[in-house]
């Protein structure tokens, strides 16, 4: 009896660990809830999109990066994009425009500018217009699935992050270690402990 036991045991555990290597089923399903994941598949799911990412993106310091982008380190229409930023245009002119607020703040802290004919690239800027970040976007961006690699203008990588959908992101460190994964208003740990909260996604 123990030994059938144990043969049903090994059997079910086989099955499972052959579901999570046949990644795609994961990372392809956007209406899951991370919390009832178990941590078999939460692994396949991170070793997936870490593979994504990191196989063909080695994210070290970029030497030159300031010169490289020396046309683009302050924004010369600073205050009319602010502007349009504060007043919640997601267009303006040529470019795509986003702001960022600090939770409880009326003004605007950071502003990102997205020229129309290259969407390739993001920029952010201060409020004063000075270059802050660069985000470089892979895949089949604007469509679903896609990531993006942040620099300071430093040329420091700051962060990677997979964007399944509108909802649900992953995000990892520049070394490729898994911070966590935005799933509508959360972002949740490995073991599916909510560390931080948004209002808007």
């Amino acid at each position: 009896m123990k030994k059938l036991k144990y043969i049903i045991t090994a059997f079910m555990l086989a099955q499972s660990l052959a579901m999570a290597n046949f990644n795609d089923i994961y990372i392809a399903d956007i209406q899951y809830d991370w919390i009832n994941k178990n941590n078999v598949e939460k692994e396949a799911i991170i070793s997936e999109v870490r593979d994504i990412i990191f196989e063909e993106n080695e994210l070290t310091k970029i030497k030159g990066f300031r010169s490289q982008f020396k046309d683009k380190l302050k924004d010369k229409n600073y205050k009319e994009h602010y502007f349009a930023a504060s007043a919640g245009f997601k267009e303006y002119k040529d470019y795509n425009i986003s702001a960022f607020y600090y939770k409880k703040q009326k003004h605007i802290y950071m502003y990102a500018l997205q020229d129309k004919k290259d969407v390739s690239k993001s920029y952010y800027y201060d409020a004063l217009g000075h270059l802050i970040y660069v985000d470089f976007n892979f895949g089949e961006y604007p469509e679903y699935p896609y990531y993006t690699i942040q620099y300071k203008v430093s040329g420091t990588p700051v962060s990677a992050i997979y964007y399944v959908s509108k909802d649900n992101q992953y995000l990892f460190t520049p070394n490729g270690e898994f911070t966590g994964v935005w799933y509508k208003h959360n972002l949740y740990d490995k073991h599916s402990k909510v560390i931080l909260k948004r209002t808007t996604y």
